[in-house]
């Protein structure tokens, strides 16, 4: 049953109740969690005997956003099926829009980075103009500064705890692009002569820069949210936006399920809504173009394609792509697209970098003198030894930790836990395990294989050296 439906009976204080089985309302959860220790009836409703320390109070709301935002999201964008062994048919709706996208993505970069070039001066710039209103707007919102304490105010409990450094380098992995190939095909494009290592630090800078500034647009809106959902939740006092976790605050919950509601509540709800997921078609289709041209880039440079124009190769990767991506605009889509989000990057991301550095300074002893030497003539700028320190011994040892750490969780989804939808969160089968480590173990696979099996131009092409010898030679 539905909280807001209908007077039902609480207790205080609500903090001392788990609810772990929490859909549409804070208060059910509190009802499953009593009806699992049968305390509570499903029929006639929660009614127990008042434990000690404990107040009875009644509660009966006028509406209920969180589960109409819920319910939305689920039962009318995603069409969600019961789990991930029921596809139940194409969400038309969802595959209009994949469609779309792809056509988009095709017409962008279809030409290289001639075209591509030029589209991100609006996909990169429009979304910081967005950022700016939104802050303007965020700071000035009722009960931000909960929100702003939450996100400003460290709890260093939280070193301690080893997920919380993996979700970290996950973070930056993947706002920086780094292990992709992205940034490394679109740097190719580049002159020699330029500054490439200040660039490399103003990318990063800029990118923990933007990070910071979206926690100060997306904290404050989090806090007036707790404000706006304890007026009609009791379990919500407000003062901790902890208290929001059960609604989303994370991937597609934060975008599509709790800035909608708090944004709902706002004066001139639709302007800040359209900005809003404006800026998430920019954002998006940032990332999805810049992927596919680090693979074409990666494909015709290596002339397996032959003569093939960029025009054609271009619309052969996009149209892969199209009929790869058709899974997850099914109803149980959602299933499979977590699951890739899980599971593809968990060790490929890490071990890619982690390859790179010791391709570099252990693979062949004359590399990084040579790379020191190219980069002293290129931008007059010298590496020194705690570079090569950094390079050689401190980041391949925690890049190859981190890889090993991602194997302390085998069911990295809780897919033995899982129940179907919408009893729970969606019903994934054992199989999904051995799926998304496949998918998660298959890139490095495919690196092996590529590099065992497919004869490079002449016995020293893979080396570092002979790469930077061959620019030099192109220059």
């Amino acid at each position: 049953h539905t909280w807001c439906n209908f007077e039902e009976q609480g207790l205080l204080p609500y903090q001392d109740i788990s609810f772990a089985n929490n859909k549409t309302s804070l208060l059910e959860g509190a009802c499953s969690k009593i009806m699992d220790e049968q305390q509570c009836n499903g029929e006639t409703g929660c009614a127990w005997r008042l434990p000690p320390g404990y107040s009875k109070t009644s509660h009966a709301p006028t509406d209920c956003p969180a589960a109409a935002a819920v319910a939305f999201w689920e039962q009318q964008v995603l069409q969600q099926s019961s789990g991930m062994d029921n596809l139940g048919g194409f969400n038309i709706g969802l595959l209009l829009s994949f469609t779309f996208m792809w056509i988009a993505t095709y017409l962008i970069i279809f030409q290289g980075v001639a075209s591509s070039g030029k589209v991100v001066y609006v996909t990169a710039l429009l979304p910081y103009f967005a950022l700016g209103a939104f802050l303007i707007r965020a700071l000035t919102l009722p009960n931000a500064s909960v929100g702003l304490r939450f996100f400003l105010v460290p709890d260093f409990s939280k070193l301690l705890d080893p997920v919380v450094w993996l979700r970290a380098v996950n973070q930056i992995f993947y706002s920086l692009g780094v292990g992709f190939g992205s940034i490394i095909a679109f740097a190719s494009y580049g002159d020699k002569k330029d500054d490439f290592v200040g660039n490399a630090v103003k990318v990063s800078i800029i990118n923990c820069a933007t990070s910071i500034l979206a926690g100060f647009v997306v904290f404050p809106i989090l806090g007036y949210l707790a404000l706006e959902m304890g007026e009609v939740d009791p379990c919500i006092t407000g003062n901790d936006i902890n208290q929001l976790k059960d609604i989303g605050l994370s991937g597609s919950g934060l975008a599509f399920i709790a800035f909608p509601i708090a944004m709902s509540r706002m004066p001139l709800p639709f302007f800040w809504a359209f900005l809003f997921f404006i800026m998430l078609l920019c954002l998006g289709i940032d990332s999805q173009f810049a992927v596919v041209e680090s693979v074409m880039t990666v494909i015709h440079d290596s002339g397996i394609t032959g003569k093939m124009p960029k025009p054609a190769l271009s619309g052969i990767l996009c149209l892969v792509s199209w009929v790869f991506g058709l899974i997850f605009v099914t109803k149980g889509g959602i299933y499979w697209f977590n699951t890739f989000d899980y599971y593809v990057c968990v060790i490929a991301m890490f071990l890619v970098t982690a390859l790179e550095c010791i391709g570099l300074m252990w693979v062949n002893e004359d590399a990084w003198e040579d790379f020191t030497t190219k980069v002293r003539e290129f931008t007059g700028i010298s590496f020194g030894n705690i570079t090569k320190i950094l390079w050689k011994f401190v980041d391949p040892v925690l890049l190859l930790g981190l890889c090993c750490s991602a194997f302390m969780s085998f069911d990295i989804m809780k897919a033995r836990s899982s129940e179907p939808y919408p009893a729970g969160a969606g019903y994934l089968p054992e199989w999904s395990i051995y799926v998304g480590w496949k998918l998660g173990l298959l890139p490095i696979f495919a690196g092996i294989i590529v590099f065992i099996f497919i004869p490079p131009g002449d016995d020293d092409a893979r080396s570092p050296t002979a790469l930077i010898n061959r620019d030099e030679d192109e220059e």
